[in-house]
């Protein structure tokens, strides 16, 4: 994974020689956050000195590896740069299928009136 200016002026930084997936630009630091195929967060601490753009050597973030989502996101930055909402493994004996299951709920306060409403006749 390599950075480069825009407009692209024909030079790249080398970030990662193994590759890297995701790239998270951190809001009020210079890190660079990415996710590696055996789904960890790396992060990369930059300086950026009139056109030159000096990496750091990336480093594992602290914490467990991610659920494997193949090549969709599995992680985002929150605002304060200090957390992230990801998706982990589930920790079950339950069959693979059955762990990768999101419930979504639309328009939850209507359908609770709707309940409350019918138990009350």
């Amino acid at each position: 994974m390599s950075v480069r200016a825009f407009p692209d002026n024909g030079a790249k930084v080398l970030i990662s020689d193994t590759g890297g997936l995701w790239p998270t630009w951190s809001r009020h630091g210079h890190e660079l956050f990415y996710r590696t195929e055996d789904q960890r967060i790396m992060v990369a601490n930059y300086t950026v000195k009139g056109e030159s753009f000096v990496a750091d050597k990336p480093r594992v973030w602290p914490g467990k590896q991610l659920a494997n989502v193949g090549l969709g996101g599995n992680f985002d930055l929150a605002p304060d740069g200090k957390r992230f909402a990801v998706l982990m493994p589930a920790e079950s004996p339950e069959p693979r299928e059955t762990q990768n299951h999101v419930t979504l709920i639309v328009n939850f306060f209507d359908e609770v009136r709707r309940r409350v409403a019918a138990q009350g006749k």
